[in-house]
């Protein structure tokens, strides 16, 4: 399709409410601006503006600028799906059809509950020197991803201005253009997410499915573990795309500077998973990664020759031992 709407045509709608505005959910409310600038965030396929609904409540309203594939439907099922787990890692949101007027055209939006709180960079920012607090967001997200999987759930593209952290701690997963939910079997993978989060063959993936988290999981988890133990890293990365690893650390894992030194770390949780990142790395389809609690089994329970097919005889859950989290105490050795 090509009659998606510039960020300018879009804005431009947004300041004339009185013709723009179509629908009886933000007929009557306005965008928030800063002086006479209207506020926005730009994504790949959508502009998002922060908006005051008439009764005065504070939302989200997300417009595409580009095609992601029959968004209709996605956000209609993955509504109708949030909605039934009414679950607090996500923000409730509704597709509302014709509902501003751009350039003589009607395009949908997204209505999505306003989530007050950091993003995962802009915490992590405020928090760095605080290695307890670092960890307990490891923590708190090891257990967000573990329920997706429970869920069979897929946010498709984890990354740092997708997760958000609330004033109580709690965390939030927003922007679920990329999700998987199973009445979504069949769509197509159309955002493929930051590069320095996704696995290289997620570039080749076609289709949707429970598998698009792994590699994702796998880096922030292992980079909250690494900037808990040297903050001193932090500073380096923070205004860049990416977390901690970059494309070129996954296209060339041999001669990467990072990799190499959370191998040398003397913290055996962040060597342990750097080796696994290592095998992931290997994998030339994603359907073939592990998700984030199986690659915290204990290496010594599992035979790499396994990995990259059927397991030949799962591990007796008895002797499965879960990686736990060091305490601040026992951060006392560097890189």
């Amino acid at each position: 399709m090509s009659n998606y709407p510039s960020r300018t045509d879009i804005v431009t709608a947004m300041r004339n409410p009185q013709v723009s505005f179509k629908s009886n959910e933000i007929i009557g409310g306005s965008v928030i601006q800063k002086g006479s600038r209207i506020i926005q965030y730009s994504g790949g396929y959508t502009t998002v503006f922060p908006f005051n609904k008439p009764t005065g409540s504070k939302v989200a309203v997300r417009l595409w600028i580009a095609d992601i594939g029959d968004a209709k439907k996605r956000s209609l099922e993955i509504s109708n799906y949030l909605e039934k787990l009414d679950n607090s890692y996500f923000a409730g949101f509704k597709y509302i059809d014709d509902a501003v007027l751009v350039n003589g055209t009607l395009h949908p939006i997204v209505l999505m509950d306003w989530v007050d709180g950091k993003t995962l960079k802009e915490y992590i920012n405020s928090n760095i020197t605080d290695s307890t607090k670092i960890l307990d967001l490891a923590d708190k997200f090891k257990r967000m991803v573990k329920y997706f999987h429970q869920e069979n759930i897929a946010h498709g593209d984890l990354q740092h201005g997708n997760i958000l952290v609330k004033n109580d701690g709690s965390i939030v997963a927003i922007d679920y253009d990329s999700m998987f939910i199973a009445p979504l079997n069949g769509m197509a993978d159309t955002i493929k997410g930051l590069p320095g989060y996704q696995h290289p063959a997620r570039q080749i993936n076609k289709f949707v499915n429970p598998s698009l988290d792994y590699f994702s999981e796998l880096i922030i988890y292992l980079s909250l573990l690494v900037f808990a133990e040297m903050p001193g890293l932090w500073n380096t990365y923070y205004e860049t795309e990416d977390l901690l690893f970059s494309k070129e650390d996954f296209s060339n894992p041999n001669s990467s500077k990072i990799i190499s030194a959370c191998l040398k770390s003397p913290n055996k949780n962040i060597t342990d998973l750097t080796e696994e990142l290592l095998v992931e790395l290997k994998a030339n389809d994603i359907s073939k990664l592990r998700p984030l609690e199986d690659l915290l089994i204990d290496k010594r329970e599992v035979t790499k020759e396994n990995i990259f097919g059927k397991w030949d005889k799962q591990p007796n859950p008895a002797q499965k031992k879960e990686v736990t989290l060091p305490n601040k105490n026992n951060i006392t050795d560097k890189f």
